[in-house]
């Protein structure tokens, strides 16, 4: 009996360090997993606050001798930081908003309603994911720069076309239209949370007497809340770091926070003329900037997402794929 005992507490005892060092190992994988993910961050932090006389200090890793804020402030000015935050939210609010009911719309005619060459137009949108922005940026640039909107213009302009480059509209159109960025994937979404929905909802719905669009925006939308999250979410923040198609289309006066990072470093010798400083010629200094730069156009999505990561996990977990 004794030594029976004895085996067991000692299985037992096995068990337990097994989970022990389970657990550990587990720690361990997580806490360099999170090492990995936040060296950027931490890096810009480091970089972005200290004197540029320490960039060559072989003794400073992460610490900074030499605190100063001085780097943001000259970003800032830099990149008219506050004009470019704007031209951003502002594209980022409207095109969210309207990524959330135009690729609803699309995706719910291809969950619930049959009609001729569904799945082959089903495969286009698919492939919209893959296809380059590149491949397309001509056509969209002509397109938007002899805007005639299938001749409606001609009714009202002499040249038969409006200009819209250098406006926020060659971004806005798309969105409201379901061809904005990344709306295929929005649509895919969509469509998997209505297939996944009982068809007994709107069946209901037509007995009580709702029309298909009574039926869509009282019956479905309620239901499928994550969905809508999870879209507006992705479409916020593709959008505000979309920096090709707003590079093109956007003016050099209305820049995007992503044309105006990008044009940091040639503003920053601009300002460095005009002040009779040597920024723009001492690299030093123009890391440090540059890394403030940086600092500030992704802190608004490092905010957004420590407020909206629960909501945001709990949405992808109801999409239906992983």
């Amino acid at each position: 009996m004794k030594s029976g005992q004895k085996k067991l507490d000692a299985k037992v005892r096995m068990q337990r360090i097994g989970k022990l060092l389970g657990r550990i190992v587990f720690y361990v994988v997580c806490l360099c997993l999170a090492y990995q993910l936040l060296y950027p961050v931490l890096y810009m932090i480091s970089m972005s606050i200290r004197e540029p006389s320490d960039m060559n200090d072989p003794s400073i890793i992460w610490v900074a001798k030499h605190f100063t804020m001085e780097n943001f402030a000259d970003a800032i000015k830099s990149m008219n930081y506050w004009n470019a935050f704007r031209v951003s939210l502002t594209l980022c609010l409207v095109c969210g908003v309207l990524d959330v009911f135009s690729c609803a719309i699309a995706g719910y005619g291809f969950a619930r309603f049959d009609f001729w060459g569904k799945k082959a137009l089903f495969v286009l949108v698919i492939f919209t994911m893959v296809v380059p922005t590149q491949t397309l940026v001509l056509p969209l640039y002509m397109r938007w720069r002899y805007a005639d909107f299938g001749g409606v213009v001609g009714l009202f302009n002499e040249q038969g076309f409006v200009n819209l480059i250098g406006t926020l509209w060659p971004l806005i159109i798309p969105a409201a239209l379901a061809m904005g960025v990344r709306s295929g994937l929005y649509i895919f979404i969509y469509r998997q949370f209505f297939i996944n929905l009982p068809v007994a909802l709107e069946d209901a719905a037509y007995i009580d007497g709702a029309g298909p669009y009574r039926t869509f925006f009282s019956i479905m939308l309620p239901n499928i809340k994550n969905a809508i999250i999870t879209v507006f979410l992705f479409s916020f923040v593709w959008n505000w770091g979309e920096y090709y198609l707003s590079k093109q289309f956007l003016g050099s006066t209305d820049r995007s926070i992503m044309v105006a990072l990008s044009a940091i470093r040639r503003d920053l010798s601009s300002l460095s003329s005009l002040a009779g400083t040597q920024i723009g010629s001492n690299p030093e200094k123009v890391a440090t900037r540059v890394m403030a730069g940086c600092l500030l156009t992704a802190a608004p999505m490092l905010i957004m997402f420590i407020f909206t990561q629960r909501f945001l996990a709990d949405s992808i977990e109801h999409i239906g794929i992983k």
